[in-house]
């Protein structure tokens, strides 16, 4: 049989997978920054990455400051037939527990940025490329990075169209 050492280390086990199984690197594209290592979107398995309406998605980054910031700020958009659009997002202050080590940022220092974000149940369930930058006070861009992502909506309505009357 098992000894108790043993049976206590199954969960651990089982919990490392379903981590390792819900998030990966993803492709992405580095839009200017020429600084980012690696990304991840958790919950994401696949590419694109499919973000259901209703739920949260942490978007990890990992990255090497190219200069020194005292204060950072985020931007996110998204990007639906080649236009820029604002995500409807609260902005918060990366440096206030989203950054790893936190600010202020230092040249040729690694950083992780772990940034939640809510899918709202209004957004549009569409193909969409994601844009999140972080900049400085003066809008220097710190990092820069895309992704393809698909919203889908985990409960579709059924169609509520008007058929035509039988003759």
């Amino acid at each position: 049989m098992f000894s108790p050492q043993q049976i206590m280390i199954f969960p651990l086990i089982f919990a490392a997978f379903f981590v390792s199984i819900q998030s990966q690197s993803i492709n992405f594209t580095d839009c200017g920054s020429g600084n980012i290592k690696d990304l991840k979107v958790v919950p994401c398995t696949s590419d694109p990455c499919i973000l259901l309406l209703g739920t949260k998605v942490t978007f990890e980054m990992l990255f090497t400051s190219q200069f020194d910031a005292d204060s950072v700020n985020e931007v996110i958009k998204g990007i639906v037939r080649g236009k820029e659009l604002p995500f409807p997002e609260k902005k918060k202050d990366p440096c206030d527990g989203y950054l790893t080590p936190t600010c202020p940022l230092k040249q040729g220092s690694e950083y992780v940025m772990a940034e939640h974000v809510e899918v709202k149940p209004f957004y549009p369930a569409i193909p969409i490329r994601v844009k999140y930058s972080l900049v400085d006070a003066n809008e220097k861009v710190i990092l820069c990075v895309e992704f393809g992502a698909k919203i889908i909506d985990p409960n579709p309505k059924k169609s509520r169209g008007r058929g035509r009357k039988p003759k």
